[in-house]
């Protein structure tokens, strides 16, 4: 992985601490493998009417939560169509990403 300083990408730490980073073209074909085979057993689960973790989908609840705390914080400042976590504080936008994160590995985790 290379990483290289960006002046022009925006932070909330300040410009000299901008990265941008570069994934390897293995690191992108293994990922989206990773991914391809992850949904592929999924969708067989699903298909099958098989539920093989439910716990699983309280991470996903949960995740969705957090997503949409994150999102009503810019919704109740009147602003209703975002896309996003640049109008967010900090700590809003840092809910609004473990949300999606929680999202995208708690409804996988539920049908694998």
């Amino acid at each position: 992985m290379n990483i290289k300083l960006d002046e022009n990408l925006p932070t909330r730490l300040g410009p000299a601490l901008a990265m941008k980073e570069e994934v390897s073209p293995l690191g992108k074909v293994a990922v989206v493998s990773l991914i391809a085979v992850v949904i592929g057993v999924a969708l067989a689960n699903i298909a099958r009417g098989e539920v093989r973790n439910p716990a699983a989908f309280g991470v996903a609840l949960v995740g969705f939560a957090l997503f949409s705390i994150a999102k009503l914080s810019v919704i109740l400042r009147h602003r209703f169509v975002s896309f996003g976590s640049k109008p967010m504080t900090e700590g809003m936008a840092n809910l609004y990403r473990a949300g999606y994160w929680l999202m995208i590995v708690g409804i996988p985790a539920t049908f694998t």
